[in-house]
């Protein structure tokens, strides 16, 4: 295959999974396949140990019940399988595998360390899952400057660098963006030291009380973000490190599914800018962030997954099974509101409706010449 004909990761697994680490170093291709690792379901395969099955030998426990096996994206088979197949990835090892789950404490955690050749480690944090109460992790982010799961990868990585020596390398997509960036800026500075790439895959940044901290941390100019040109999710919350934007063949809030970045030999395609609907969403975001309380914002999650509550699902899957009906529970929980409460939502619904009317009209006049000279002359006046 030709590195034109190149597409996505699955296209450079068949392309690239005949060369082994030593015949060609790890690159940012690999941190992305690496990364989405973690979303495979082996929580029955590998245990909370050092106990070093390859990922040709998960795949083959793995494969004996797939069908049975709950799948984040209807690709993360094939790609298991072509990584146990290739020469590339076949061999190596997978220690000190995580999951936690905890309604109660809100909390959604799963994490794996894939051993790469001359004593490098990489660290594997899966993100959202299609569980209600991983939605709502995230969602605390918006209030919490810490998540349960934030501070399960900073105890996460104190111990997988105390059962190793080597370099570290830590990457995920989505909240396991979030997690890896988090886990590499405040971990002990002994650790840090040996930290020498973190990959977040449109992952959000990190609260604003934690800015001020983040600029001397010794790990950050080993820090990039990726997102898509039409990114959401990383768009969230505040960012100080490096950045590029990706190539992807979706549409909108599409986009965040990593299986449509586009790829060529072993580098991302590269897009110019990012899109005027994230732009857009992103400064609506922030306003919203801004113009409500931290208590506020925390009232505004509650109410809207007590909501959901009343639908008595676990998954996203199991809400979409009975849509309509469902709708109609959260329809009816939100009607029955106490004035307090219903007066809040609504408050949060103008801030966001009104910034992305604003937004979308800055955006647009910025493009009609005729439109911004008038704006400017207004300004003067």
């Amino acid at each position: 295959m030709s590195e034109k004909e190149i597409t996505n990761i699955i296209d450079y697994l068949i392309w690239r999974g005949d060369l082994s680490f030593e015949a060609d170093d790890f690159n940012e291709i690999d941190a992305l396949v690496l990364s989405r690792f973690s979303y495979m379901d082996m929580k029955d395969i590998l245990g909370n140990d050092q106990n070093a099955l390859t990922i040709s030998e998960a795949f083959s426990k793995y494969h004996m019940n797939v069908e049975a096996r709950p799948k984040f994206a209807k690709e993360d088979p094939e790609l298991f399988r072509l990584m146990a197949e290739s020469k590339r990835y076949g061999y190596l090892k997978l220690i000190f595998h995580d999951f936690r789950f905890d309604k109660n404490d809100v909390e959604q955690f799963s994490t794996v360390t894939i051993e790469l050749p001359n004593k490098r480690y990489f660290l594997s944090f899966r993100g959202t899952d299609n569980t209600i109460n991983g939605w709502k992790e995230d969602l605390l982010m918006t209030f919490d400057d810490m998540i349960p799961s934030q501070l399960d990868a900073l105890e996460y990585i104190e111990k997988v660098a105390s059962n190793t020596v080597g370099d570290l390398y830590l990457g995920g997509h989505s909240k396991g963006g979030n997690l890896a960036v988090y886990a590499a800026l405040f971990c002990k500075e002994d650790i840090a030291q040996r930290i020498k790439g973190v990959y977040s895959f449109d992952g959000p940044g990190l609260h604003k009380n934690l800015l001020a901290e983040i600029d001397a941390k010794t790990a950050l100019p080993y820090v990039t973000t990726y997102m898509p040109q039409s990114s959401f999710f990383g768009k969230m919350l505040s960012h100080r490190e490096q950045q590029v934007i990706v190539h992807s063949n979706a549409s909108g809030v599409m986009q965040h599914d990593i299986y449509t970045w586009e790829v060529i030999g072993k580098k991302f395609i590269p897009a110019q800018e990012d899109t005027m609907v994230s732009r857009v969403f992103d400064q609506a975001f922030h306003d919203y962030l801004a113009k409500l309380t931290t208590a506020e914002r925390k009232e505004v999650v509650n109410i809207i997954f007590d909501a959901i509550d009343e639908c008595d699902a676990d998954t996203m899957e199991d809400l979409s099974k009975n849509l309509v009906g469902n709708l109609l529970k959260v329809m009816k929980h939100m009607n029955e509101l106490d004035e307090n409460d219903a007066q809040l939502v609504k408050e949060a619904i103008g801030i966001l409706g009104d910034s992305l009317k604003d937004g979308i009209i800055e955006e647009f006049s910025s493009r009609l010449p005729f439109l911004k000279n008038n704006d400017e002359s207004q300004k003067e006046q």
